[in-house]
Order: C-alpha cells, then sequence, then structure tokens
C-alpha cells in the first residue's frame, strides 16, 4: 500500500497519553521515564495506534481526555524503523486496526519528528 509514494510523504500515529502527560509529553518528547519497565505489567514500551487507526487513540482519550498526539514521520524511516513494530489490535468495521510498540530503544528516533497534541 506504501509503494509508489513520494520520499516526501509521512506517516501520522497516534497517541493517547495518560492523564496529565499530554503537555510533557509534546514539550519534551518520549522519556524512558515516563514509560516505566516494571514486569509483568509493565513493558517500558509506548504504544501507538497505527497509521489510519486514529479510532483506537480516541477510545483511550475518552478516559484520559488529555487529547490525541500525532508524530507524523517520514515514509522511509517509518518503514525502516517502526513498520516492523506493527501489531494488529483488533478489528473493527471489518478493518484490521493496527497498533505500533514502540521500545524505549526508539524514543530518540520518535522524538526526531513533529508532534502535536489535538484535543478531542
Amino acid at each position: 500500500m506504501t509503494q509508489g509514494l513520494p520520499p516526501n510523504q509521512f506517516v501520522t500515529i497516534y497517541k493517547a497519553p495518560k492523564k496529565g502527560k499530554g503537555q510533557k509529553l509534546l514539550e519534551e518528547g518520549f522519556q524512558a521515564l515516563d514509560f516505566p519497565y516494571n514486569p509483568p505489567y509493565l513493558d517500558g514500551s509506548c504504544y501507538f495506534a497505527g497509521p489510519n487507526n486514529r479510532s483506537i487513540a480516541e477510545e483511550f482519550n475518552q478516559s484520559y481526555q488529555e487529547g490525541i498526539l500525532e508524530v507524523s514521520i517520514d515514509q522511509a524511516t517509518y518503514d525502516r524503523d517502526f513498520k516492523p513494530l506493527e501489531y494488529r489490535y483488533d478489528e473493527k468495521d471489518n478493518c484490521d486496526r493496527v497498533e505500533v510498540v514502540v521500545p524505549q530503544s526508539l524514543f530518540p528516533v520518535l522524538n526526531q519528528f513533529p508532534r502535536v497534541l489535538k484535543p478531542r
């Protein structure tokens, strides 16, 4: 589906920040301290709704009420670093919904890209 896109094409992934974290993530980016590693419940990763799956973030935002953080990543970087991290989340309206599970090791790459926090 991404074949033949111009090189300046961007992919947007979506995050519903937990209560009190939206502005911090917007201003400071993704930091390991904000995503603790504490098994078995916390794996230290940051979970995003995948491209064209904003609805997942919207569902989480109903609880968190922080808005939705959008990160726009150039297509080449997304395909190389983030596409392999896509997992099927569930199915809705006969479409598979995808999440992107970003480990702390990729936070520096993620933080290179523009972020926008949009109200609900």
